[in-house]
């Protein structure tokens, strides 16, 4: 029982200190002071404690912040993989433009060429197969290269 009081009598001068005056001053060396007493002879504000904090907005779950993250992660391997797969386009367009234009070089050097069929085998071509060929790779370099 003496606990209790003497723990109610701790509660109760503890909330007596909370609800005590608040001043405000000037010192003469003109920083500004706080205090429950302030000196005599210096103009202090009476000011009120405020209750309590303004609450700040609701910050996002743990589960939320995990699945933002994943979806920008997510995000970034896109725009990624779309980067390396254009730049793989430019590499695979460049090379074709240059095999096209060596293909029209070779078919222009004179003579009947030999030409490797897709079977693998090889076959002279005539005039008329030749300029097949040279068309073929006249419409391959208006594709791929700029």
């Amino acid at each position: 029982m003496h606990q209790a009081s003497i723990f109610s009598a701790l509660l109760l001068l503890v909330a007596t200190a909370a609800n005590a005056a608040m001043f405000k001053w000037t010192d003469a060396n003109g920083h500004v002071q706080y205090g429950q007493h302030p000196p005599a002879g210096v103009d202090a504000k009476n000011i009120q404690a405020g209750s309590k904090p303004k609450s700040t907005p609701a910050s996002p779950s743990l589960q939320q912040q995990v699945e933002a993250l994943d979806k920008r992660l997510a995000g970034k391997a896109k725009q990624e993989a779309e980067a390396k797969q254009k730049q793989q386009n430019a590499k695979n367009r460049k090379i074709n433009c240059e095999n096209a234009r060596k293909n029209i070089e070779r078919m222009n050097y004179g003579g009947n060429r030999l030409a490797q069929m897709p079977d693998g085998s090889y076959q002279r071509l005539d005039e008329k197969q030749k300029q097949a060929q040279i068309n073929k790779n006249k419409k391959a370099i208006k594709e791929f290269c700029d």
